[in-house]
């Protein structure tokens, strides 16, 4: 049996038009296979893709609103404002800010009032240091995070306006 015609010419019209698309944008890359091979011809994992970072400013200088991976499972560790980061966005402000981002760290310790006192002080000295205005944005980490809402809602209390509590 014969297939019907108009279905071989059917397939044969498509079958070109695909090769027609992937010699237009330049055939399949090795990359975008489930395997690329090395030199010698053997096969080798792909590297992940990269992730894409949220920023935490937006292109204003406002503050973006929080990723929801970013806000703390704790509900102690919550600040009033809400405003949270995650490692790679408080690495990625600071490498495009250098100078001007203000970032703390609070020490965990016997006195939780001290450590949160010498993170307040240690801000107020960065922003002098580096002549900041109230509006800097200060990064607030800690490995305790109710610790650092604590510090979090001090440096607000002393007239910070964009303090992010950096959660993980």
């Amino acid at each position: 049996m014969n297939p019907d015609p108009s279905r071989r010419t059917l397939a044969l019209a498509g079958a070109l038009t695909l090769a027609a698309l992937l010699s237009a944008c330049g055939g399949i890359a090795p990359e975008a296979t489930a395997e690329a091979t090395t030199e010698e011809g053997r096969a080798r994992p792909l590297a992940a893709a990269p992730s894409v970072i949220p920023p935490l400013l937006d292109d204003d200088g406002h503050l973006n609103p929080s990723p929801p991976s970013a806000r703390p499972a704790d509900a102690g560790a919550h600040t009033r404002q809400g405003r949270y980061a995650t490692a790679a966005q408080a690495a990625q402000l600071e490498q495009a800010l250098g100078d001007r981002v203000i970032s703390v760290e609070v020490s965990p310790g016997p006195d939780a009032a001290a450590a949160v006192e010498l993170a307040t002080q240690m801000a107020f000295g960065q922003q002098a240091v580096h002549d900041l205005p109230a509006d800097t944005p200060v990064l607030v980490r800690s490995t305790d995070l109710r610790l650092a809402a604590t510090a979090v809602h001090q440096l607000e209390a002393a007239g910070y306006t964009r303090v992010v509590l950096v959660s993980r």
